[in-house]
Order: structure tokens, then sequence, then C-alpha cells
């Protein structure tokens, strides 16, 4: 499973276009690097690949006079954010009610196709557009695949799973891809490649949820898968299916509508806005820092944060004692000082002085956003109902991709004042700090299959008590509600007009 995720995750990163951009900014006619590009003649459709000087593909447009729309262009990384943003609440609902082997499988399966058209196509117009199909399919990988993972491993291994298979790692390997084939459109069809290996991974090896399947009625299916999983691991990877009663799909309405639900929705949507944010903006605003080589400094900033995972994740399975609620407030404390650092350090110009000190203390601050997200996505699984986690989970997603859209235009404050970026993710992470702090609660190794049931219960009785009470506010009270009053006859003088007479009791006669 660990391989499988891990081969999804180098098509969930997504960010070729970010690698070959030239950050947002377009270069003038007169500009060298344009000059040396329009000294090369234009001989095949992957130009410039043995040349380790063009890593732009606005340069390439530009040189070879193709029909370049600009607004399209400039904005072609904001509108794969915007098709992360649809396809995150989409398809989290949709591998609700149709299950998460599903939506991964065929996401990627139709995201392969998308990649190889994408890398023969000049328009940037359709390049745009392919874009956002690219991104609704990320959006559903990011947040199914997950899903559907965790659901498939025991609970001591979901931090093991986000250690060593993980973005950083798949952010590495893509820039790797980059390094080596020095042009846009071979780094798209190679992507394709992985991105179909992916699907077929899903396709042979992976059964679907057995917690989802119970959920939906087919115990018989579930049963099964479980003890394939048990026979396979021998004996090692127990999964606990929920028992009760059967959950029926729910829409995004009547999920918003309960309290509970609710609560939880707004709590983790808060909390992934941030992260979202933060790390959108430092990859945007950031992706120069070591050497001013593009490449490189990708390839530090993946590395880093993966070796860090690697070893916490080493230091999880010997020693087990890391929390999911401490693991996110210092990872928080780490990340506000670190950027605050880095801030100082710009303004009073010590990263040009010492520019390796600010590299290590920008890394660190950096990479503890990688342990955010570790955090955000375990307590997400590990706090939702199995019959609702991807819609909730996509709905997380889909209210931080808000975040990640108004993020990657943090270079048009970065150049006003360089700082800025730093200064801001300082921000981000005292109310982040703040909010967690207050109101997330740990959830390590907890039972995926018994959450949804036990709140149920909770539920079903704390209805059923709010029901009795309103009952009782419509009729008289009963006598065992209110204070019990003296012993009353009544006189026989009338019997067709009563008269209540109390009677008082002497302690010796009650008794």
């Amino acid at each position: 499973m660990l391989i499988i995720f891990q081969v999804a995750m180098v098509f969930m990163v997504q960010n070729v276009f970010q690698i070959y951009s030239t950050f947002g900014q377009q270069l003038n006619p007169d500009d060298p690097y344009i000059k040396e590009a329009l000294s090369h003649p234009n001989k095949d459709l992957y130009r410039f690949s043995q040349n380790s000087s063009f890593y732009s593909t606005h340069a390439q447009w530009l040189s070879d006079k193709e029909d370049t729309n600009v607004l399209w262009w400039e904005n072609v990384i904001a509108i794969q954010q915007v098709g992360i943003f649809v396809g995150s609440i989409l398809f989290g609902y949709i591998s609700d009610h149709c299950g998460r082997k599903t939506v991964c499988q065929y996401s990627l399966l139709v995201s392969s196709a998308v990649l190889l058209f994408e890398g023969l196509q000049s328009s940037t117009i359709i390049i745009a557009i392919c874009r956002f199909i690219i991104g609704t399919q990320t959006g559903a990988i990011i947040v199914v695949s997950w899903s559907l993972t965790t659901e498939l491993i025991s609970p001591r291994t979901r931090f093991l799973a986000r250690a060593f298979a993980n973005w950083p790692t798949g952010k590495f390997i893509l820039a790797l891809i980059c390094f080596f084939s020095r042009n846009w459109r071979i780094s798209l069809h190679v992507c394709a490649g992985f991105t179909f290996l992916g699907a077929i991974l899903y396709l042979l090896f992976v059964p679907e949820s057995p917690t989802y399947l119970q959920c939906h009625a087919q115990r018989e299916r579930a049963q099964t898968i479980v003890s394939d999983i048990f026979e396979r691991s021998n004996g090692q990877c127990i999964i606990t299916l929920p028992t009760g009663i059967r959950s029926k799909p729910l829409t995004f309405c009547q999920i918003w509508r309960k309290e509970k639900y609710r609560n939880v929705i707004i709590l983790f949507g808060a909390i992934w806005i941030m992260t979202n944010f933060t790390a959108t903006m430092l990859d945007f605003s950031e992706v120069i820092i070591f050497k001013n080589n593009l490449i490189y400094s990708q390839m530090l900033l993946a590395g880093v944060p993966a070796l860090c995972k690697i070893f916490l994740g080493l230091i999880e399975i010997y020693l087990g004692i890391i929390s999911r609620r401490n693991l996110h407030l210092v990872s928080l404390f780490i990340n506000g000082a670190s950027m605050c650092a880095s801030g100082i350090f710009i303004v009073l110009g010590i990263h040009k002085s010492h520019p390796t000190l600010y590299v290590i203390v920008f890394l660190i601050g950096y990479s503890s956003i990688e342990f955010i997200w570790d955090a955000c996505y375990l307590c997400v699984v590990e706090q939702v109902p199995t019959e609702v986690r991807g819609t909730i989970s996509g709905a997380c997603s889909f209210f931080s991709r808000l975040s990640g859209i108004i993020a990657s235009k943090m270079t048009i404050v970065k150049r006003q004042w360089e700082a800025a970026p730093l200064f801001i993710a300082f921000g981000a992470a005292i109310i982040h700090f703040l909010i967690a702090f207050f109101f997330l609660n740990e959830s390590k190794d907890a039972n995926l299959g018994e959450i949804g049931f036990t709140l149920r219960r909770i539920s079903q009785k704390m209805s059923q008590k709010i029901n009795l009470i309103r009952n009782m506010t419509k009729k008289e009270k009963r006598p065992s509600e209110v204070t019990i009053p003296g012993v009353v006859v009544i006189e026989r003088s009338d019997p067709s007009n009563p008269v209540l007479k109390t009677v008082h009791l002497d302690k010796q006669q009650s008794d």
C-alpha cells in the first residue's frame, strides 16, 4: 500500500508548470534568456531537452512565436488550483457513494490520458483547460487515496504511511524527472507513465475498503477482504470492521445540518485553510533558496522534509511516543519561530551575508509544514465516521484550496516587500496554534470502523432525551417530576361535582 500510495503521490504533486515557469514574471523580449532561446532553432517538439538553461515554458512560446494568450498563461497554475478546489469536494462525495478504489483507479486512468494529450499541445488555452481537469483529478486522489490507504492498514501504521510514503518524496521524484528531462513536455509524458502505472496498481492489487463495504451492507465481501489482508500480513494487520446499524449515504446538505459533522468541518476546515495557505505561499514565493538554481532548490526543499519524515517515522517505530495533537502543536511552534527568524534575517540583510544560516533556518520551518499536514490528515481521518469520511475530507480540502488560490498570488506581495510572505506565515502560525491548542483532540490509534457508530449511538441517545423533554413540556407534569402533594380524598356528598379536600397525615399515620 505504501508503494502504491507513493506512486499516486508523484501524480498528486503536479507542480511541473511551477518548476518550468518564470515565477509569474513575464520576460522582456530583450532579456538575455529570450535572446538565447531565439538563437536555438526550433527542431522538434522536445526542444531545449539538452540545454540546461531552459526551464521556462513561456520562453519557448515566445521564441517559437506561438500564439500565446498571456491571461491564460499567467494564471495557468491558479487554474489548476481551482480544479483541485472543485475536485476535492466533488470526488470526496462520490467516494462515499461509489467506493474509494473506483475513484482512485479511474481518476488516475483519466489523468494519464490528459497528461499525455497536454504534452502535445501548443495552445495555451487548451493547456489551461487540461490543467483544470488535472486539478480536479489531483483533488480526488489527494482526498480519496489517503482515506483508502488508512482503511486498509492497521491503526499503528497510519503515521508510518505518512512518514515513508509522503508528499516531499513525490516532489523530490518530480524534481528529478524535470532535472533529467530538461523539458516540460517530456516531464508531462513521464508523469503520464507514472500515473498510468498507479492506475494499474490500484486496479490489480488494491481491494476496496472493507470498512466502506461494511457500511454499505456488503458484509460478506468486507469479511473476505479483511481475512485476505490478515493472511497476507501473517496476522500482523488486523482490521476491525464496524458493527451496528447500517448508515445510509448522506448528501452534503444533510451532513452540514448535523451539528456534530458541521463542527468537525468548521474545525478541520480552519486548520486545513491555515496549513495550505502557508504551504502554497512558500512554494510560490520561496522557490529558489540555494545558489540561485531552481532545480537544486526544489530538490533541497523536497529532500530535507522527506528525510525528516522518515527519521520521525523511525522514532515512532521504536518508541511510539508521537501523538497527533503534540505533533501538530510542536510543528506549528517550530514553523512560526523559523518563519519569523527568516523574515528578520531578510530585513537585516543576514540572508546575503550568511546565506547558509538563512537556508538552514528556513528549511527547518519549511520542513515542519509537512508534519503539520501529517497531523491534519491523520486527525480528520481518525475523528470522522466512515460513511462521511470522504465527503468531509473533501470539504476540508475544498476550503483549503480557496486559500491556496490566494496564496499562489503572494509573489505580488513579495515584489513589494521581500520578507512579507515569511511574516505572513508567522502570523498564520500563531492563529493556527491557538485554534489547535483549544479545540484539537487526540485521536491516536482510533478504530476507524467504530467512529461513526459510536457517534451515532450517542446522537440517538441525545435525540431520545431531547424528544422526551419536548413531550413533557406539552403535557401536564407527572407526579414523579413534581413535588408530591398531600394525600387527597373525594367527598361523596356530590359525585357529579366532587370537592378535593386535603388530608394531613401525621408522622405516625404516614408510617
